[in-house]
This record gives structure tokens, sequence and C-alpha cells, in this order.
């Protein structure tokens, strides 16, 4: 799952060699409530801390209504919602929820949810569903749609191994390189390789051929052709 929100300062950043944060197997604390103070979730840090594991926190300032419901079905955890009483200082380690894999850029945020939250996931989308299909409204359909996407979209994780570091960073390089290629072309599209695009083009020389001027432009249509 990718969020369109990144890191809120560089200061969190993990790897420097990238400049971006990396989690793995972490908590996950998601609220519509505005942080203002550390004393608010010191009980939440001292019990991460004890345990050892990262704390991700999703608040208001990053998070839209939509976006904290996928988010918390996707990692199962407790939507802390003021409207429902529900504060920052009483939650307790067992309302957040879990994280795999957890990478933030200065834009964006992709999270590799536990796979024990997979029931509840699929649960969520055919209730989801359910609201679509009895819906007429075209921007809520909207809406759902987009909800139902990004709950079932999943993010493919790229285990790369070699005998060195070197031959290690080399292979990470070339798999980057592919992948964005992928994402380009996923965007922009595709074209056939140069000699079947060549192909295709030569069944136009005639039409052009006869569209130019002068012997030397024909000429120059046969040579091509040829």
């Amino acid at each position: 799952m990718k969020i369109d929100k990144g890191y809120m300062s560089p200061h969190f950043i993990t790897n420097h060699d990238k400049s971006i944060v990396e989690f793995d197997n972490a908590k996950v604390l998601v609220t519509d409530q505005k942080i203002s103070t550390v004393k608010e979730i010191v009980p939440l840090l001292e019990k991460t801390t004890q345990l050892s594991v990262p704390l991700l926190i999703i608040a208001e300032d990053i998070s839209r209504q939509f976006l904290i419901e996928i988010i918390l079905m996707s990692l199962g955890a407790d939507f802390l919602s003021g409207d429902l009483g529900l504060t920052l200082e009483g939650a307790t380690s067992d309302q957040l929820g879990i994280a795999r894999k957890v990478t933030i850029t200065c834009n964006s945020t992709t999270i590799v949810a536990d796979p024990t939250t997979k029931a509840e996931i699929r649960a969520r989308i055919f209730q989801i569903k359910k609201d679509l299909a009895e819906t007429a409204n075209a921007s809520l359909s909207r809406k759902l749609s987009e909800r139902i996407a990004k709950l079932s979209g999943g993010v493919a994780v790229i285990k790369v191994g070699a005998h060195t570091e070197v031959g290690l960073e080399d292979r990470k390089l070339r798999i980057e390189d592919a992948k964005n290629a992928t994402f380009a072309a996923m965007a922009e599209g595709i074209v056939p390789g140069g000699g079947a695009t060549y192909i295709h083009l030569s069944e136009l020389i005639p039409i052009i051929k006869n569209s130019t001027e002068g012997l030397d432009e024909q000429s120059g249509a046969d040579i091509v052709a040829k």
C-alpha cells in the first residue's frame, strides 16, 4: 500500500544513502488527533521501547478520512477518534497496528502489512463493494472504487542476494533500473523494438514517396525502403 505523504522531517531518516526511513516489524499508531507534546504518547513510546520495535505515527496533519480507513484496515490498528472518546493518553499497545515493512521518502510512504490482517482486509473490501453497488452518487462511487483499489493493491518484495557486497550493490542497481523502466512504461506506454518499428514504418514509405517533391527525395524513400 502506498500513501502520497512522506516523513515530516529529514531528521527521521534512517538510510542516509537513499534519504529514506526504513522500518521492519513496526508498530503503527493511527489517529485523527493532533499530537502537541511528547507527553501525550509517552505510554506508547515506553511500551514500544520495551519491545524494541519502531513506532510509525500517522496523525491528523498527514491523513484524510479515507486514507486512515485504508491504513487501519490494512494494518489492524484501532482508529483513535476523538469523537468516540478515544484519547492518545489512554491508548494501549493493543490498539497499535503492525506493519511488516515501512519505507518512507519525502513524498510517499509504502507499507507492507502484516499477513495476519488479510481476513480483516477481505471483509472490509466486501463491505465497500456492497456499499458501491447500492450507491447512485457518482462522487461517492468514485471514492469507494478508489478505496477498493487501495485495499486490494499489494506490494511486491524483491529479495536480492549475491556472493559479495559489490555484486549485491550491482544487482540492486540493475533491479532498480528495471523497476523504474517498468513504471515509466506503465505511465507512458511502450513501442516495439527498433527492427519491428522499422518494418511497420516501411509499409508507409510508398505513401510518403508519392508526397515527396523531386527525384532526390524519391530516391531517398527508395533507399530507406530497401
